[in-house]
């Protein structure tokens, strides 16, 4: 019971210090959040047993990381901007939804709050991964290497698809005189979107929007192992699509290729191989007794 508080009082602070972090102008970026994800857990022995066993998987993530950056440059295909621009007014009625929601949202008495809320979760996207992964190995270790493993290929899946389709995200689209009729904001923690088009990692990178694609499948993996009682989490993917789409960093498509391709990822290779593992499970016990 003592070790069990320990590991969620240990997750608890990797929040709270990235929580401070944020509230005070420094917005962390997945190395940060990896880093601190680290050093709060490596001061007891089942921290350091994760950390372990996760590293393999959390370097193939930072490797990701890294290779995102050229990815839109390797094949030196053109931007994907205008094609975009009318599948989202399609599915919008001839609406973009970035630009109703900003619209309508923006330039409120509530729109301070609600832009440190959507900033909140849009920048945190790469926390809610490694902390479900810390709670699948601590409380449900059959399922945490088939949840790692998919996290991995669903990263490296969307990456294919960074370097075949660059998508130029709506801000994007906006700052280079697309959108003239219906232009979209970034948000307002952005010094410009001048300032994203040059030093972003890779401004063309949105389609499929891991923003959405961690948080929902980590909601698929919640509910497949724990049911009713991670009904809560359900709530984590819709308000990171919000958030994206509020804060004028994805399209709804976007989010919806994210939500599709952790589907696709969920279904293909986390079941396989969590159902494996249970068969493994079950041929120890029954060789046992």
């Amino acid at each position: 019971m003592v070790d069990r508080r320990r590991f969620f009082l240990q997750l608890g602070a990797v929040f709270i210090v990235l929580l401070g972090m944020a509230a005070v102008g420094e917005h962390p970026n997945t190395e940060l959040i990896a880093l601190v994800f680290a050093a709060v857990l490596v001061w007891t022995q089942a921290g350091r047993k994760f950390l372990r066993e996760f590293a393999p998987a959390l370097l193939l993530l930072l490797i990701y990381k890294r290779l995102r950056t050229p990815a839109n440059e390797l094949l030196g295909l053109d931007v994907n901007v205008q094609n975009l621009i009318d599948w989202e007014k399609w599915l919008g009625g001839g609406t973009l939804p970035n630009y109703a929601v900003q619209s309508h949202l923006w330039g409120q008495f509530y729109t301070p709050l609600l832009d440190r809320i959507t900033n909140f979760f849009y920048q945190f996207h790469f926390l809610w991964p490694l902390i479900l992964a810390a709670l699948l190995w601590r409380y449900a270790y059959s399922s945490y290497r088939a949840y790692a493993v998919g996290l991995v290929v669903l990263s490296y899946a969307a990456l294919i698809v960074y370097v075949v389709f660059p998508a130029a995200p709506p801000w994007w689209a906006t700052y280079f005189g697309y959108l003239p009729d219906q232009p979209v904001s970034l948000d307002h923690y952005v010094t410009s979107a001048a300032h994203m088009a040059r030093f972003s990692a890779n401004p063309v990178a949105a389609m499929p929007s891991l923003h959405t694609a961690y948080p929902t499948f980590i909601m698929l993996v919640a509910l497949r192992v724990w049911g009713r009682r991670a009904l809560p989490i359900i709530a984590l993917p819709l308000v990171v699509a919000f958030s994206t789409v509020y804060l004028g960093h994805h399209y709804v498509i976007d989010a919806l290729a994210g939500a599709f391709f952790s589907a696709v990822t969920f279904a293909t290779v986390y079941l396989p191989l969590e159902k494996r593992a249970a068969r493994q499970v079950l041929e120890v016990s029954t060789a046992v007794s």
